[in-house]
């Protein structure tokens, strides 16, 4: 069963749904639903097609988890149409799909690195300067780190390994490989990931001119997609061991939850079998007796308890 297809054709029929509510967000409501009259004098039928507006962003879960499928390969039947599908979700999302393919493979290959284990109070660190560091990567700084790390990708390669050399702590020996990741990496998609950033550039830029005075409508909902992408990236991962390789957490949650995000509270078995497809996650955890670490929405608030001392015991 674990071997069986992906779900191709679902996998199609729900892509083309996450690309109908950004057209929607983007184009239909700043050109056909806000009213050309400026925001002081919106009436109360203008704030259905504001709160929609908002409310869009709520899909954040699921466009993200179909794009996680691009990532892996399994989005599309075919390896040109799997690129292609997932470069326009990641457009729409306002990141490049190879920077941030690059970076979860290398968090698949090496999980709890240096660099992915910001809820870890480091010894010698300021303990202040981290738990800001970590409040401001929980309510949005994580996804603002994304669309950096695909716009710096236009400076020259020079400048892009200057950055990443002094992002990435010295006294890691794990960041050597880190880095040759990284080489290899832009060897290969450097080219591409630039054609996809200036497309960002160019959709942002233009869903700001449609809506006019109203940009503000679609600053927040951009910004609320931040804040859900930045509970959600590190949720599977909060109190596990400071180790690199430690195992990431079940949760719990309700069906419809687990189907809206494609099953992603199922973390830790992703982790353990990243090469089955989103549909078969529930049963590889029956079949694993797999054990919940909690409920899904409770371990996303638990992450507010803030960075921690690693326990020196933790296996």
């Amino acid at each position: 069963m674990e071997r069986a297809l992906p779900p191709y054709g679902v996998n199609l029929l729900l892509t083309a749904a996450a690309f109908a509510v950004a057209v929607f967000q983007f184009v239909i409501i700043p050109v056909f639903l806000l009213p050309e009259t400026d925001m002081m004098s919106v009436a109360a039928a203008d704030m259905v097609a504001i709160a929609m507006t908002v409310l869009l962003s709520l899909a954040t879960p699921f466009s993200r988890a179909l794009l996680h499928e691009a990532i892996h390969g399994r989005l599309a039947r075919t390896t040109i149409w799997n690129v292609r599908l997932g470069r326009a979700l990641a457009i729409c999302s306002g990141i490049a799909f190879d920077a941030i393919r690059l970076g979860h493979m290398v968090h698949h290959r090496f999980p709890r690195h240096s660099l992915d284990r910001a809820d870890v109070i480091k010894p010698g660190k300021n303990r202040v300067a981290l738990a800001v560091e970590f409040y401001c990567g929980l309510v949005g700084w994580i996804y603002v780190r994304e669309i950096l790390s695909s716009m710096i990708m236009l400076l020259p390669r020079c400048a892009i390994m200057w950055v990443a050399d002094r992002a990435m702590p010295a006294d890691e020996a794990m960041n050597d490989s880190l880095q040759g990741a990284l080489r290899r990496g832009l060897d290969r998609r450097l080219q591409r990931i630039r054609v996809d950033s200036v497309f960002v550039i160019l959709v942002y830029a233009g869903a700001f001119y449609l809506y006019g005075d109203w940009w503000p409508v679609l600053l927040t909902p951009i910004a609320l997609r931040g804040v859900i992408v930045s509970l959600q990236d590190n949720v599977a991962h909060y109190d596990t061991p400071a180790d690199v390789g430690a195992p990431a957490h079940n949760s719990r949650t309700a069906r419809w939850a687990s189907l809206f995000m494609l099953n992603q509270n199922l973390h830790g078995v992703h982790h353990d079998r990243p090469d089955i497809a989103w549909n078969r996650l529930p049963d590889a955890f029956k079949r694993a007796d797999g054990n919940y670490a909690g409920g899904y929405f409770s371990m996303l608030l638990k992450q507010f308890y803030g960075p921690r001392t690693p326990d020196p015991n933790a296996r």
